[in-house]
Order: structure tokens, then C-alpha cells, then sequence
């Protein structure tokens, strides 16, 4: 059995394979009410970190993020008859007790940035950021008739049609250079904003608008209606003998294809003074990544399905019900086949012009014990191409010393009572600081030693070196 890390890669990466055959801002909620940290401003550019702070690249700081709604292990590999895992191919696995724990549509969505470099330093009454960011995300859409296809395809006497029209996949990756200041408008209210300078590495945006496959014991035909548009260096289709897509050929990493821009907004209110019953009680909000990317016509792509039926013989598909395969073979082999059967063509390049995924977090902190301890309410929405992922996330945050701070949470979405997370801020006076902190950071895990009920996991770590002065409290 494959680690889950390799399944997680696999399966964002299977829809990029239909057409190549090589291959953020904070993710993580639980911190944001840590007055320690300084990646809570990823979320909203107004909240303050206590210190200054400075960020080199040898200094690792990276998060990663992945949730889907179906896709975990438990609902894609099964205990066998003789108590070993095996994936949903295996012949002791009925196909209606395999299908059943799927929706009509099943999703994955990723994130993953790496800070680069970043300076934070207090001046006056405002606070100043700059720093340099490598993100990524994908979103992915597999419909159910993808699993019955494969499960049932060729176990049948005639052929059957399978509706694949809602199977789409997008993501980009991009540099990122963002100068940001918070200052305090009065005794109550703090806003802030981040300017970002945005360099286009890679894009790409897959979109079945019809694609029907007719399945029998021996053959496939199928028909379909798509398109692949993509952005990166150089980039060219390639083709093989029989005039099939096999792939991508790039030209030189050092080229940026995309220029673009992109702004956060925040603001922070305390209302302190304002009335008795509400002294403790902060109200935050903020809009983050409005803003779009640019890809200049000679590093993009755009490719159309004739809309003419295409017969294929498909993989052989029978040893996977042995057992003895693992689930990335399963879908290496099947959306290899999904690729003959859409059929890209085209060599049209224009200019293309993307959006950024847009995100928006509210949030609310009660102060119980002043400097101590703390309760928080957050909620968070990102707008996806696709779906939109939601989430409330309600946290108590303990300083136990001015050298340590703790955060436990729990996010209501994705519960399965598996979805407890934690953080932990390390800041002594001199040296390093140090955080490591996950949403899910104790999911189920089975007797295999892999997290099989999840359907979210992320992490967050990294190491500063505290710059400047404190922020000025009184």
C-alpha cells in the first residue's frame, strides 16, 4: 500500500496526466487568533504579530492543505477476505458497496505555498511586511460514473454509456511579492492591506463539456466536447505517430509566462470601551487574493476535442482484481485511457487572462483571561472554481509563558471527530522562533498506520528570527 502522501500526489496529479506525462498564502486556521504568529496575516493583513521578524530561505517555512468530500483511503480501499487493504478494484468488492460512498460529484482540492523570504518590522504605529512566496493549488471534479466505469466497464455482456461530463481539473503556481502595513486608525479599529506582485509559473484548466464512453468487454467509443487551456514556459503539444496527444515539451524555467497583481484587505475591531458586556471581544474580517494573472501568448495552449467518436481499446484492467496493484497503477492506467478518448488537438495560442481563487474569513476572539487565555470563532469561505469550500473553526488559545503559546481547535465541516488541530509557538526572548500547527492533527488511523476516515489534512511549520522592536501595547 502506497502512503497516503503518494495517493494525495496521484490523485491531484491523474487529470494533469490526460494531457502531460511529467508533471499560499497561510492555509492553516488554527494560529489566527495567536498573538504570536506571524503567518495569520496570510489570512487577514491586519492582524499584528507581538515581534518583528525576519525569514531567509534556509529557514524552512512551507504549508500544505488537501481536502476532498469522498476521496479518502477508507472510501477507496476496502479490508479483503483475508484482512490485508485493497483497493476498490479487487473482486471481493461489490460494486454497489463501492459505489454507494460516493457522490454524484467528488472532489480534491490542494494548496501548498513556501515563504521564500519575508521582513516584518514595527514603525510608528503601523507594522510593514515584505515578502516572497511560491504557491500552488489544484482543484479536481471527478464524477461518479468515472468509478463505474472502471469497476464495472468491462464486466458486462453489451456496451453501456457512462456520462464523464462533469470531469474538470484546474490549478496554477505562482511567485509572489507582497508588501503589506496594518497601523491602528483609532483605540478600537486596526486595518490593513497587502499590494502583491504577481509572477506566473504554471496554469492549466481542463473542461469536459460533454464526454460519453460507450463500455463493453471489448471496446470503448467515446464522444466528448472538451478543452485544455494551460500557460507555462515554452510550452508545446506533442504528438505521437498516430496523431494522439503524448504530452508537453517546455522551454526555459528562467521565463516567468504570467504577470499579474493581487491585494488583501482586512480590518480588526476591539471593543473595548464601547460597552461593559463586550470588554474582551475582538471582531475581525478580511478579503484575501483579488487579483488576476496574465499569460502572454507564446507560453499558452489551447486545445479542442474534435467532436467525432474515437474507439479505443483500453488497459487490461482484469489484474487489478487480483489485489497485487496499487490505486495510483488504477488510475495511472485509467486516465491514460481517458486521454485517448478525448483526443486534444490544436496548436492555437493566445493571450489568457486568469483569475485568482478569492478567499473571505470573519472571525470573533473573547479574551477570558487578559494575555492568557482566549476562545475564538472563525469562519471561512474560498470561492473555488468548481465548489466553494466553507468551514467554521472555533479554537481556545493558552500562553501558558511569554516564551510559549498553544492553540487546540476544531473544525465543525469536516467532522468525523477526527478533526481535532493543534498549534504550538515557540518564542523565547533571544534565538529562534519556531511554529508547527496543523487543522487535523489527529485524524483516525488505521492498523496500517495510514489516516483512512480523513477528509482533510494540512500542516504548517517554520522558523524565524525575531527583527526589531515589539509591538507598542499600551
Amino acid at each position: 500500500m502506497k502512503s497516503v502522501n503518494n495517493i494525495r500526489i496521484i490523485l491531484i496529479s491523474v487529470i494533469c496526466f490526460i494531457c502531460v506525462n511529467t508533471g499560499v498564502a497561510q492555509v492553516i486556521k488554527t494560529d489566527y487568533f495567536m498573538k504570536t504568529s506571524y503567518m495569520r496575516s496570510g489570512l487577514n493583513p491586519a492582524l499584528q504579530p507581538e515581534q518583528g521578524y525576519l525569514i531567509i530561505p534556509v529557514l524552512p517555512n512551507i504549508a500544505a492543505n488537501f481536502q476532498t468530500n469522498n476521496l479518502n483511503l477508507n472510501n477507496l480501499t476496502f479490508r479483503g477476505t483475508d484482512g490485508k487493504r485493497v483497493t476498490f478494484m479487487h473482486q471481493s468488492i461489490g460494486t454497489d458497496q463501492f459505489l454507494s460512498n460516493l457522490s454524484t460529484d467528488n472532489y480534491i482540492n490542494t494548496d501548498a505555498s513556501y515563504k521564500l523570504f519575508a521582513l516584518g518590522v514595527y514603525k510608528e504605529n503601523g507594522f510593514w511586511s515584505l515578502d516572497l512566496n511560491v504557491r500552488a493549488h489544484a482543484d479536481v471534479n471527478i464524477p461518479k460514473p468515472f468509478f463505474g466505469l472502471l469497476k464495472k466497464g468491462f464486466d458486462q455482456e453489451g456496451q453501456s454509456r457512462y456520462d464523464l461530463s462533469d470531469l474538470s481539473a484546474t490549478g496554477y503556481a505562482f511567485l509572489e511579492l507582497g508588501v503589506s502595513h496594518s497601523r491602528s486608525i483609532n483605540n478600537n479599529l486596526t486595518v490593513g492591506a497587502r499590494a502583491k506582485l504577481l509572477g506566473g509559473l504554471a496554469d492549466f484548466n481542463l473542461d469536459a463539456k460533454s464526454l460519453s464512453i460507450d463500455a463493453g468487454p471489448d471496446y470503448w467509443t467515446a464522444k466528448s466536447k472538451a478543452t485544455l487551456r494551460g500557460s507555462a514556459s515554452g510550452v508545446q503539444a506533442r504528438y505521437d505517430e498516430k496523431d494522439n496527444l503524448d504530452g508537453f515539451d517546455f522551454g526555459s524555467w528562467f521565463n516567468i509566462p504570467g504577470y499579474g497583481l493581487g491585494l488583501d484587505i482586512g480590518a480588526v475591531y476591539d471593543m473595548k470601551n464601547t460597552l461593559s458586556a463586550l470588554d474582551g471581544l475582538k471582531v475581525s474580517a478580511a478579503i484575501n487574493d483579488i487579483g488576476f494573472i496574465v499569460w502572454t501568448k507564446k507560453n499558452s495552449i489551447d486545445l479542442q476535442s474534435p467532436e467525432t467518436e474515437v474507439t479505443i481499446k483500453p488497459s487490461d484492467y482484469e489484474h487489478f482484481k487480483s489485489g497485487g496493484s496499487s490505486l495510483s497503477d488504477v488510475f495511472e492506467n485509467a486516465f491514460d485511457d481517458i486521454k485517448k478518448a478525448i483526443n486534444l488537438k490544436g496548436e492555437t495560442k493566445k493571450t489568457r487572462v486568469t483569475k485568482l481563487r478569492i478567499n473571505m474569513n470573519v472571525g470573533a476572539e473573547y479574551e477570558i483571561l487578559k494575555d492568557k487565555l482566549s476562545a475564538g470563532v472563525l469562519y471561512s469561505i474560498r470561492f473555488g472554481n468548481y465548489f466553494n469550500l466553507s468551514e467554521f473553526v472555533v479554537s481556545l488559545n493558552y500562553r501558558p509563558s511569554s516564551w510559549i503559546s498553544t492553540s487546540a481547535s476544531y473544525s465543525i465541516v469536516h467532522s468525523n471527530f477526527d478533526t481535532f488541530g493543534v498549534a504550538l509557538h515557540l518564542t523565547p526572548a533571544k534565538g529562534i522562533h519556531f511554529f508547527l500547527a496543523s487543522d487535523y492533527a489527529i485524524p483516525h488511523i488505521s492498523s496500517e498506520f495510514l489516516p483512512t476516515t480523513s477528509r482533510a489534512l494540512n500542516f504548517q511549520m517554520g522558523i524565524s528570527i525575531p527583527f526589531g522592536n515589539k509591538k507598542n501595547t499600551k
